[in-house]
């Protein structure tokens, strides 16, 4: 039988092919349409991603504070509704990084979940002024839910939204993560100045440095420990040699 933490390495792997495909897919399709070489990082272009390629309607509207945001059929339209409050929201210091990665969540809700949506399996609490609105809820921490079916859907979005988000060729195309590699490659052990380079990095790329963080160390690129008190950062071969996708 397969221990548990195997299944879940296994289920996050094919979360993270599933979120570059379709990053993937749309880039290819927003070049094409556009005529153009090279896109921008897909963090930064999401907005059109989701309602040029994917129809979605997009809006801001006040959530709670425990969702950056939510996929709902609102008089019969696709919806992304983004907390307009996020900002506000304890712990978030950079909104529009975490606004980016939130829509990158509910583009693989957009895609994966909407038969969900459209056969009204989940709870019915409309908004002010949006009338029978069918959702799917985002809660932060909602793998802990009971209900397994919508943990599950929230574990697939969240690692494939980030992936896709945390889009590690246009990481290549960042100064500061460039920098940041030739460090590690001329310094062993912790690489001095890694978090300055990771937060610009980050800002490059259009994410918040906490789905850079995490998505990296998931991935088994970069190591992070401390020091003297003092949190540093490791990088590890493989992000110095392999290939990024």
């Amino acid at each position: 039988m397969m221990r548990k933490d195997e299944w879940v390495r296994r289920r996050r792997d094919e979360a993270w092919a599933r979120g570059r495909d379709l990053r993937n897919d749309l880039l290819k399709q927003y070049k094409e349409r556009f005529e153009v070489d090279e896109s921008p990082p897909p963090a930064k272009i999401i907005d059109e991603l989701l309602t040029d390629f994917l129809g979605a309607k997009l809006r801001f509207f006040p959530l709670a504070s425990d969702r950056f945001a939510e996929t709902r059929i609102v008089d019969g339209d696709l919806t992304v509704i983004v907390n307009s409050e996020t900002a506000r929201v304890p712990g978030v210091k950079d909104a529009q990084g975490v606004e980016s990665v939130a829509k990158w969540h509910e583009a693989i809700h957009v895609v994966d979940d909407l038969d969900v949506l459209r056969e009204g399996q989940g709870p019915q609490v409309p908004l002010p002024g949006i009338d029978a609105a069918r959702e799917l809820v985002c809660r932060r921490g909602l793998a802990r839910s009971t209900n397994s079916g919508e943990a599950a859907r929230e574990f697939w979005a969240e690692e494939a939204g980030r992936a896709a988000a945390v889009s590690l060729p246009a990481l290549r195309q960042s100064a500061a993560f460039l920098e940041l590699l030739d460090l590690a490659g001329r310094s062993p052990g912790p690489v001095p100045g890694a978090w300055p380079l990771l937060y610009r990095a980050a800002e490059d790329i259009g994410v918040n440095i906490s789905a850079l963080k995490t998505q990296l160390t998931l991935e088994g690129l970069i190591v992070v420990d401390s020091v003297g008190g003092k949190s540093v950062v490791h990088v590890q071969p493989t992000l110095l040699v392999g290939s990024l996708v």
